[in-house]
């Protein structure tokens, strides 16, 4: 059994107190014998069998580990802030290679957390290019530089650190969405991590065992880094109501997070948020089916439990029976099966219940079933109890009555995937596509398959509801330069854009210098 000590003040921190992450292949297939392990634990007691079901024992913080982390925090901002940046673009570079160096061991741990392989391989993919040599030299170009002469005058621009950064990652997906907080040391800040209070593990091996060892090797001050994990109500308070905090990086649901935000903005703090998606892939007549159907069918890695995930497929009407036959047949071959298993995409369910309230609500409203629609556990089979759903198509003839759909104007997080038909003129499908697109509640990436050069630039012309488009390219691929993260309306808040981690946790400096 594994053991993830705290980090405070640059000082491994064991408080005593403590719980337990199980395999998640156990929680699936041995619940009751798991469960009958984690209560002698939790008792003091440690059974025979305790490394055939639990993974790893972590610290949970006392009374006065966030304030002690907190303080820590800000003193090492203040001598941090001064590191030259070429030193801080060399700390991002090793911790890329040292994540590199140990990616196997990290896709082992994201498995026992019960994201399946493909899943684990593409969220390290993100990680791998938004962390790269190549996109991290770009971002220096962008943090200082020289405007140009003004009479007199040299000017400049810069990016100074906004301090002390507090980051509160999903529980669906901690490491990989946290890793992106790496770069907030690239403009000078501190930073609170705060994994998930159940499933804590990938995280704290990500940010112990990788990030802050390659901080110490760069002789940084102790407190640059600080692992907290308690209850996220509790954190958020103890962050609001001290002046130690000056940014919070907040992931979740949409509808608490534009909540929380307020209430971090209120606090004379800046709130940046990453919240919920309901991502549109489109097919345009001449669109490459073939490419698309296997960009959409990634919608279903982890069982579309990822915000940045395409969630909804709209087809132009001559592409539409072609593109439903093609990607029908790839949807009804995925395979159903534990996270160890290499082959599939899919993993356990968290909201069954609302994943059949959306079911019922589109069939009740003209959508019709293509394939899928039932529980079923890790073997495939019908289970009234299983953990797992079909990987589900339904199929809705006309734009708008999706509109007036649960599936479509809230977010998507089971395996439930709409096909939608448009139809009309291509200047009416060209226009239902793009009013679609940016009238949508959520905007963090959309992507589209054309060839025809005329609508390849009306559509970037015109799409502007997403930090992100992706013209035929992967929906959930990662590109160099350009931020994995960020979105527009309720999926970044009244500040949505694509998310520049450094530039969001940093303000803009202009600087004019006299020349003698």
């Amino acid at each position: 059994m594994k053991e993830f000590t705290l980090l405070i003040d640059g000082k491994d921190l064991d408080t005593g107190i403590y719980d337990y992450y199980p395999y998640a292949d156990k929680v699936i297939t041995d619940f009751s014998s798991m469960k009958e392990v984690m209560r002698g634990l939790r008792k003091g007691k440690i059974p025979d069998n305790v490394d055939q079901y639990i993974y790893a024992r972590y610290c949970i913080n006392k009374e006065d580990t966030n304030l002690t982390a907190m303080k820590s925090a800000q003193r090492a901002f203040k001598e941090f802030r001064k590191f030259p940046l070429s030193i801080r673009r060399n700390m991002l570079v090793d911790i890329n290679k040292a994540l590199i160096e140990r990616k196997e061991e990290f896709l082992d741990i994201l498995t026992f957390e019960a994201h399946s392989r493909k899943l684990a391989e593409w969220e390290f993919e993100g990680m791998r290019i938004g962390s790269s040599p190549e996109t991290v030299n770009y971002y220096c170009t962008l943090i200082q530089k020289e405007i140009g002469k003004d009479s007199n005058e040299i000017l400049y621009s810069a990016r100074r650190p906004d301090g002390v950064v507090c980051i509160n990652p999903p529980r669906s997906a901690a490491a990989s969405n946290s890793f992106n907080a790496i770069l907030v040391f690239l403009v000078g800040n501190a930073l609170i991590v705060k994994p998930p209070l159940k499933t804590p593990v990938s995280t704290l091996f990500l940010w112990k065992e990788i990030i802050a060892k390659i901080l110490k090797k760069y002789n940084t001050p102790s407190g640059l880094l600080n692992i907290v994990i308690g209850n996220s109500k509790k954190l958020m308070d103890e962050w609001l109501e001290h002046d130690f905090v000056n940014d919070i990086i907040l992931f979740g649901d949409s509808k608490k997070g534009i909540e929380e935000g307020a209430r971090i903005y209120k606090a004379n703090k800046k709130p940046i948020l990453e919240l919920s998606g309901n991502d549109i892939l489109m097919v345009w007549e001449d669109g490459d089916l073939e490419k698309a159907a296997d960009s959409l069918i990634e919608g279903f890695l982890g069982s579309t439990q990822v915000c940045m995930m395409p969630k909804i497929g709209l087809i132009h009407e001559k592409a539409f029976s072609d593109f439903k036959e093609i990607f029908t047949n790839k949807v009804k071959a995925l395979k159903i099966a534990l996270p160890s298993d290499k082959e599939t995409l899919l993993s356990p369910v968290s909201k069954i219940k609302e994943y059949f309230l959306f079911l019922e609500d589109a069939l009740s409203k003209g959508a019709s079933l293509i394939c899928g629609g039932k529980r079923v556990n890790y073997l495939g089979e019908l289970d009234n109890k299983g953990s797992y759903v079909q990987p589900t198509l339904i199929q809705i003839e006309d734009v708008e009555k999706a509109k007036k759909m649960l599936c479509i104007n809230e977010e998507i997080f089971f395996p439930l995937l709409p096909l939608i038909k448009a139809s009309g003129s291509n200047e009416e499908i060209f226009n239902k596509m793009v009013d679609m697109v940016n009238d949508h509640n959520y905007g963090l990436r959309v992507s589209l398959w054309v060839k025809s050069g005329k609508f390849t630039r009306k559509f970037a012309k015109e799409l502007d509801n997403c930090g992100i488009l992706r013209i035929n390219a992967r929906h959930a691929g990662f590109s160099h330069y350009i931020s994995t993260h960020g979105g527009t309306n309720r999926s970044g808040g009244p500040f949505g854009e694509m998310n520049y981690f450094w530039q969001k946790t940093s303000h803009l400096q202009g600087v004019c210098r006299t020349i003698r």
